[in-house]
């Protein structure tokens, strides 16, 4: 059975062998020391081909396809690839399909060497001139002078070391990436143990990476930073509303800080009221109600905290969301 993933994060497009034991290799074991699932093919095997066939594997496709970043490192060597230069169509294709990310990187070589096929790269296209069609060609050609118009970096061993030059690569990678695809917000004295861990559960099933807080990080008054983050760095965040729900601080915090990033990061947000009322939690009344005025009693009618509460819960119920109550079914 195979432990591969079923989708990364980073697809590494390998670069010439003069590259993949040194920087490539260095990249993708910084890449992983930051729990970023990148696919790297220590060895590629590259079968002959007729002139029209796409010199590319369906799982490594299937790999492209599904990652959220192409790095393609282009070295000295790299265009002595039919293989890579494949690849490198796909890639763009996959960019302006799915708007995935495609970074270049020009290690040993000039931009404009790759844009304009000069030097090594001159000499591996008119090599393949002779084997491969015009239409093939026309397709490399074209990829390699898009690819080497977008934003990348370029690596001169005279100007910078090597590791400071992984680094930046790789902080740029941990910022464009969404850790996580879901984060749960849910007060764990009502749902934990019933609707938020059932929906964590299916969710997981379904090969979605959750984050769902330990019971342990439950304490205290105030939210931490590795919540903070987590909100900040999710895709979706669904928000359950019980009753308890609005008695926690901890619960409200994270609510103004998932506002907070539906307003800059254009999150999306889902609501589930289970059993309480949407218009309870809009209109802080009942339970809700009691909560608020507690809180004010607590940091003061005017505080800023408080304030800040209750525009959250405003903002958030809102939305289209669903209402559930434990007498229905829920699916484990």
């Amino acid at each position: 059975m195979s432990c591969e993933p079923k989708s990364y994060d980073v697809f590494l497009s390998l670069g010439g062998k003069d590259v993949r034991y040194t920087f490539t290799g260095n990249l993708f074991n910084a890449l992983r020391s930051k729990r970023i699932k990148t696919l790297f093919r220590e060895h590629e095997y590259e079968p002959e081909l007729h002139t029209h066939q796409t010199n590319i594997s369906p799982s490594v496709l299937k790999a492209l396809q599904t990652s959220k970043i192409s790095i393609v490192v282009f070295s000295p060597e790299y265009a002595s690839s039919s293989r890579r230069l494949d690849e490198l169509v796909a890639i763009l294709e996959c960019r302006m399909r799915t708007n995935q990310l495609v970074w270049p990187i020009f290690y040993g070589v000039e931009p404009t060497d790759v844009r304009f096929q000069r030097g090594r790269y001159e000499q591996a296209m008119n090599t393949f001139e002779e084997r491969y069609s015009p239409e093939r060609m026309n397709k490399w050609r074209s990829a390699l002078a898009e690819v080497s118009n977008l934003s990348g970096w370029f690596y001169q061993k005279e100007h910078k070391y090597e590791y400071k030059f992984i680094r930046k690569i790789v902080e740029a990678a941990v910022q464009s990436l969404s850790r996580y695809d879901v984060f749960l917000s849910f007060c764990g004295e009502d749902t934990r143990y019933t609707l938020t861990g059932f929906l964590y559960n299916a969710l997981s099933r379904e090969g979605f990476k959750i984050f769902m807080d330990d019971e342990e990080l439950e304490g205290g008054n105030q939210i931490s930073q590795k919540l903070m983050g987590a909100i900040e760095s999710s895709r979706v965040s669904i928000v359950v509303f019980s009753e308890n729900y609005g008695y926690s601080t901890w619960c409200l915090d994270e609510l103004a800080k998932i506002t907070e990033c539906m307003k800059t990061k254009n999150q999306m947000v889902w609501p589930i009221f289970y059993n309480v009322e949407k218009s309870d939690v809009c209109n802080q009344t009942k339970s809700y109600g009691e909560a608020m005025t507690a809180h004010e009693k607590r940091f003061g009618k005017d505080s800023e905290k408080v304030q800040k509460w209750r525009s959250a819960l405003s903002q958030i119920t809102n939305l289209e969301g669903e209402h559930l109550s434990e007498n229905e079914s829920v699916p484990t």
